[in-house]
């Protein structure tokens, strides 16, 4: 059964590999690195909207025939995910959102485009982004961050390490109102947040949870928008309770 792993703003499909060495024991696992993203081509035109990275999902599923369809979608990667589900529920049999809202403006998705925006795109070395991403990832472990950094970054010739997505695409990208999309979502939805992320709040979950019918929530603890890193266990342990259901 194939089980297709969408990445957030500035992560990659690698950024998923812990993760998906534990999928693959039961499941058939892709990974998509989206337009200007890992080892994906920068978008020639500049255009990083929602329509897309949709686009570019409804291509793929075409290309590889892929039905019976779990998708898994992190943060924008959720939007892009739960905005797939909602325009073809013939595809789609389950659907996991991490910690994404369907609001048009986020206070804490605001105050990391802020740092985006202004943060540079090159580091001195290797440990340098590993103490940016512990920044964003204060709980994950040191393996989690150091692969992070290695599939997120490459090293230049003089040694230091630059971001290996376009940085176009964080200036580029938008968040258009999606509380409606969720009306139309009809698969069975699992809904996770990090019990401290800013970006997911409770009670914004709530209200998502009510709005997709089939939907459960759960909130993990000591984590917080990159719950799958900060918390892998309990996320493993609630993305495969809800899938072996």
């Amino acid at each position: 059964r194939p089980i297709l792993l969408l990445h957030g703003l500035q992560d990659c499909a690698s950024s998923w590999e812990p993760f998906a060495t534990t999928l693959a024991q039961q499941y058939r696992v892709l990974s998509l690195d989206h337009r200007g993203h890992g080892q994906s081509p920068w978008a020639v035109d500049g255009s990083y909207k929602l329509k897309d990275y949709v686009g570019e999902l409804e291509e793929f599923v075409e290309a590889l025939s892929l039905r019976d369809l779990v998708m898994i979608g992190h943060s924008a990667g959720g939007k892009n995910a739960f905005t797939f589900a909602a325009n073809h529920p013939e595809v789609l049999t389950k659907l996991v959102i991490v910690d994404m809202d369907p609001d048009a403006y986020n206070p804490g998705s605001a105050s990391m485009f802020d740092r985006y925006r202004t943060e540079p795109d090159e580091w001195t070395n290797f440990d340098a982004v590993v103490e940016r991403l512990r920044i964003r990832e204060p709980r994950a472990s040191e393996e989690r961050l150091s692969h992070q950094a290695s599939v997120l970054t490459r090293e230049t010739t003089s040694g230091s390490r630059v971001w290996k997505r376009d940085r176009a695409l964080v200036f580029g990208y938008e968040r258009p109102d999606a509380w409606e999309t969720l009306d139309h979502i009809v698969c069975p939805t699992l809904l996770i947040r990090g019990n401290d992320s800013n970006l997911l709040t409770h009670d914004v979950a709530v209200r998502m949870q009510e709005r997709i019918h089939t939907c459960e929530l759960v909130e993990l603890d000591d984590a917080g928008h990159w719950c799958y890193d900060e918390n892998p266990s309990q996320f493993h342990q609630a993305v495969l309770g809800f899938l072996n259901k």
